[in-house]
């Protein structure tokens, strides 16, 4: 996978604000989500002064953007069992 694109996301295609809220029900509590402007994130990338500052940049720019990530091809190639973020939020939340 050389000089690849590779996403990365879980079973289901859901956005970051998905990932909020289902962590909110798993909880019980209501987080403070605190955006960072586009404008922002995109002066941060241009200022990047090496690979990993603009890498770091340019995920956060996506992110924001609040994209569901699709892992049909991810799984097509690499054929692993993902686990939902649903799943992952009970897991990690039993028992608070």
């Amino acid at each position: 996978m050389r000089n690849q694109i590779i996403e990365i996301g879980g079973p289901e295609a859901i956005s970051p604000n998905d990932v909020v809220r289902i962590f909110e029900e798993a909880t019980g509590r209501k987080f403070e989500v605190q955006n960072v402007p586009e404008e922002a994130l995109q002066a941060q990338r241009a200022s990047a002064t090496d690979p990993m500052q603009q890498s770091f940049a340019a995920l956060m720019l996506y992110y924001a953007k609040g994209d569901p990530i699709d892992m049909s091809r991810t799984t097509k190639d690499f054929p692993i069992r993902l686990k939902s973020v649903r799943d992952y939020a009970k897991s990690v939340t039993a028992g608070r």
